[in-house]
C-alpha cells in the first residue's frame, strides 16, 4: 500500500533531495519524493515506521519548503507517527550536510586550495540559490567545521 507522508524542510535540503530522488510537482502542487524501501531515505522511513492501531490527525505543514515522501509499506496499520516527522527532518538535513562535505572534500583534498568554488559548484548541481535559499557562509562553516575537527583528531593521534 501507498503511503504519504508531509515533511518540512528548508528551502535548500528540499532542493537537494528533489534532485537526488528525482522528485516531481504532484497534481495537487505539492512537491513529492517517491522512495524506495531499500534507498537510505526509505530505510529511515521504514525505520519510524511503527503500527498504530488508533487513528491519528495527519499534520499537513504549510510553506514553501514541503514536500511529500511517498513510500510503500505493505502493513496497513504501519504508520510515521506525527512526532517521528521532525526525526525524518533532521535526518534529511544530515544527509544533505554529509553529501555537502563528501563533494567539497573530494574536490579540496584533489585540487587544494579555497573550497568554495568547490561548494558553489555543489549548490549549482543541486539547484540551490546562493544567499537566496541558504547563507553562503553557512555552507562554508559546515565544511569548515568538518576541517576543525580533521585537524584536531590529526593533533591529538600525533601528541
Amino acid at each position: 500500500m501507498k503511503k504519504t507522508i508531509l515533511i518540512d524542510l528548508p528551502i535548500h535540503v528540499k532542493k537537494f533531495f528533489m534532485v537526488e530522488y528525482g522528485g516531481y510537482k504532484a497534481k495537487n502542487g505539492i512537491d513529492q519524493i517517491d522512495v524506495k524501501k531499500f534507498s537510505e531515505l526509505g530505510n529511515m522511513v521504514t525505520a519510524v515506521s511503527r503500527p498504530i492501531p488508533w487513528t491519528q490527525k495527519i499534520e499537513r505543514p504549510q510553506g514553501d519548503g514541503v514536500v511529500a515522501i511517498t513510500y510503500y509499506s505493505h502493513t496497513l496499520s504501519h504508520e510515521v507517527s506525527n512526532d517521528r516527522l521532525a526525526m525524518i527532518a533532521k535526518g534529511m538535513d544530515h544527509i544533505f550536510r554529509r553529501s555537502l562535505i563528501a563533494y567539497v572534500s573530494a574536490l579540496h583534498d584533489l585540487l587544494g586550495g579555497d573550497y568554495s568554488p568547490h561548494v558553489n559548484s555543489f549548490l549549482e548541481i543541486y539547484g540551490i540559490q546562493r544567499d537566496v535559499d541558504v547563507e553562503f557562509e553557512t555552507l562554508r562553516k559546515i565544511y569548515r567545521d568538518r576541517i576543525d575537527r580533521v585537524n584536531r583528531q590529526r593533533k591529538k593521534s600525533y601528541a
